[in-house]
Formats: C-alpha cells, structure tokens, sequence
C-alpha cells in the first residue's frame, strides 16, 4: 500500500471518491430510468411477442447496469475503506459522528450497499420472472 501520510495520495484518494460517487449516482439513474421506461411500455403493448421483447431486452440492459454499478459500489467501498485507514482524515471523523444514534437505520444497514447492491439485483431478478411469465402479466393488463 501506498504512503498514507503523503497529502499527494489522500488527495487522490478523496478524487477518485468523488468521482467513483459521481460515476455510481449516473449508472443508477439510468438504471431507474431504464426501469420506469420498461415498466411504462407494459400497457402499450400489442401482443405477448412484443411484451416479451421489452422484457427480455429490459433484462439485458438492467443486467449489464446491476454488474457496472456493483462495480462502481465495490471500488467505492474499497476506496472508502482506505480512506478510514487515515485518522486525520476529516471523512473518518464525519462518518463516526453521523453514524452515531442514527435512529432510522436501527440495525446498520449501509443504504449505500443498498442500492448498489441489492436493488439492481432484485429488479434484474424481477425482470426474469416476468420473462417467464409474459402471458399471465400481458392477459393481465388486456
């Protein structure tokens, strides 16, 4: 591992921070985007042929954005990690205070990994089973 105490390498660290945080809110975007779009398609459709289209091409999209945000969210917990390694970092200090007596969240559960995680996941897994069942959701919603 790099010099901890050398400001050249915490202020990388704080970049790259910033940008994987950045790079992560505009992959989940897209993804929710994406989502509303194939759930607002559903009603429009004409057939069982064109209902199974969407959802099988909504499910390779939201695939592929599910393994990019967990990769984004991985890099941005190790990037976190190492910036708690620091302990001058004003971060560190900031992530203790407000994690502290934070009632909405009584059992600790990262809302971060949350959404970079398990979500994408469990709409990719939604997709799926809508795949398999096109024709009960189709003669659903006709």
């Amino acid at each position: 591992m790099a010099n901890n105490s050398n400001p050249n390498f915490r202020e990388h660290l704080r970049d790259e921070r910033s940008h994987m945080e950045g790079l992560l809110n505009q992959r989940f975007n897209f993804f929710i985007i994406i989502s509303g779009f194939i759930v607002a398609a559903i009603p429009y459709v004409k057939n069982e042929n064109q209902l199974r289209f969407i959802f099988i091409g909504g499910f390779i999209i939201e695939l592929v954005f599910t393994l990019l945000i967990g990769r984004a969210q991985r890099r941005l917990k190790i990037n976190l990690d190492m910036l708690d390694e620091i302990l001058d970092d004003p971060s560190t200090e900031i992530k203790k205070r407000a994690s502290k007596g934070f009632i909405l969240n009584p059992f600790k559960y990262s809302v971060v990994r949350l959404m970079g995680y398990y979500l994408p996941i469990i709409v990719s897994i939604a997709l799926l089973c809508s795949i398999i069942w096109t024709e009960d959701i189709f003669n659903y919603f006709k």
